[in-house]
């Protein structure tokens, strides 16, 4: 990146707009209405299933402590909020605010009964720390990569051209070349080797359905996603900023992301920067749409069983349940299962909120929760998912585990069928 680039999201100069994100002390009254009913911890009343597999916090359920519940992060907030504690009060204070992986598990038990968004009072929770010099050292170091490369994983420009490597066919460069649909795909999948692959096979389905797609290549930068949940709001805004004028002068049609951290982001917080002209896809929505249409054929799989993973990003936060699990319903050969918590009762996978960056045990934790689930409830041979971040986090897990479960993007299991199916 050009020093004059890199400046723009230099920390010392980092501005968010002022009204646009609420501040910690706007939610006083939401975190005065908490009224400690425990709903955040567990799985919704009917529901839960088994004892085994009833949390819905990964936090709470590590920690085994109340205060890293959302209720009791709700009770530190309006101590902070009503000047009872100082933030320089407990050296744990960092700990038990970025000990958390920004899932939305509780926000969704909570609206059923007090119609209150502990997430968001966490995202302001976050910004404050922040302000008070109490991040997390490896959440600098994020801050740091993304001024320095545009990407948090601090990877050079060009790791981002590498999966591209034996495709076996070009893909459009954008700007300098012209395409209706942009794929943007996100640092996770472009920069981290483990999950690398499934961009291929995400390019060989939308070449399979005839789609003019292109790519931005060594040139895409961060969403911003993580940044923001991080509490960086101002670097956010600057990407944001950056991405959506740079995506409408290429004046694309359509964005499409394998991504459910960056489809959450584009969705749900880019509309609240600026105009997008143009319409934004996860790629399961596409495929879904190319399906129906006939323009992508499956044939049949061999017999196997499989469980899909819903990613909170793309599923609680976006209300994306559906339409994977029609894709996997319309493989032959394919048989779902599926685990105890699933749609907007889901066990997050652990890397989400910086935690995997952080607070690396407790990240991987959680994700071994979810492989146990898999493997108990289903007897699934495969967990498919959606997400690189949860690709990622699990196939970890079950490498440490020695499990012998597979790890499956759902572009992979398409990717499959075409190959084995018909013309």
């Amino acid at each position: 990146m050009l020093k004059r680039e890199a400046e723009r999201y230099e920390l010392a100069e980092r501005k968010y707009i002022r009204g646009r994100f609420k501040e910690l002390e706007d939610y006083r009254e939401e975190v005065w209405h908490c009224n400690r009913c425990n709903m955040c911890k567990e799985v919704f009343g009917w529901y839960m299933k088994s004892n085994e597999f009833s949390d819905i916090c990964p936090s709470f359920a590590y920690h085994k402590w109340d205060t890293y519940s959302a209720q009791g992060k709700m009770h530190i907030a309006r101590a902070l909020i009503d000047k009872e504690i100082d933030w320089k009060d407990s050296a744990l204070l960092s700990q038990i605010i970025f000990s958390c992986e920004m899932c939305g598990g509780c926000t969704i038990e909570c609206l059923r009964i007090m119609e209150n968004s502990p997430l968001e009072v966490f995202r302001a929770l976050r910004a404050r720390a922040l302000e008070e010099g109490l991040v997390p050292t490896a959440h600098k170091r994020f801050y740091e990569s993304t001024t320095k490369y545009g990407n948090p994983l601090a990877a050079p420009k060009e790791e981002r051209l590498k999966w591209t490597d034996g495709l076996g066919f070009k893909i459009k460069t954008l700007p300098r070349e012209r395409a209706t649909v942009l794929l943007y795909t996100g640092c996770m999948y472009e920069i981290e080797p483990r999950v690398r692959d499934t961009l291929k096979t995400t390019a060989q389905v939308l070449r399979a359905g005839g789609v003019d797609f292109g790519f931005l290549g060594a040139d895409e930068m961060c969403c911003g996603g993580i940044q923001l949940l991080m509490g960086e709001r101002g670097m956010f805004e600057q990407l944001a900023a950056d991405n959506i004028k740079m995506f409408n002068k290429l004046g694309v049609k359509m964005v499409v992301t394998p991504c459910a951290h960056c489809y959450n982001t584009f969705v749900n917080e880019y509309v609240e920067v600026g105009e997008l002209n143009f319409e934004v896809l996860h790629t399961v929505q596409l495929f879904d749409r190319l399906i129906g249409k006939g323009k992508v054929k499956l044939g049949e799989l061999p017999r196997e069983v499989v469980t899909y993973h819903d990613p909170c990003d793309l599923g609680r936060k976006s209300g994306v349940y559906d339409t994977p699990r029609q894709l996997l319903g319309a493989i032959k050969g394919l048989e779902l299962r599926e685990m105890e918590r699933i749609k907007d009762q889901t066990w997050c996978c652990g890397a989400g909120g910086g935690l995997m960056e952080a607070y690396p045990d407790q990240a991987a934790w959680t994700a071994r929760e979810r492989i146990k689930e898999a493997k108990a409830t289903t007897g699934a041979e495969t967990l498919v998912t959606a997400c690189p971040w949860c690709e990622y986090s699990f196939k970890n897990a079950v490498e440490a585990m020695g499990a012998r479960m597979k790890i499956n993007n759902i572009a992979e299991i398409i990717q499959r069928a075409l190959k084995q199916g018909v013309a």
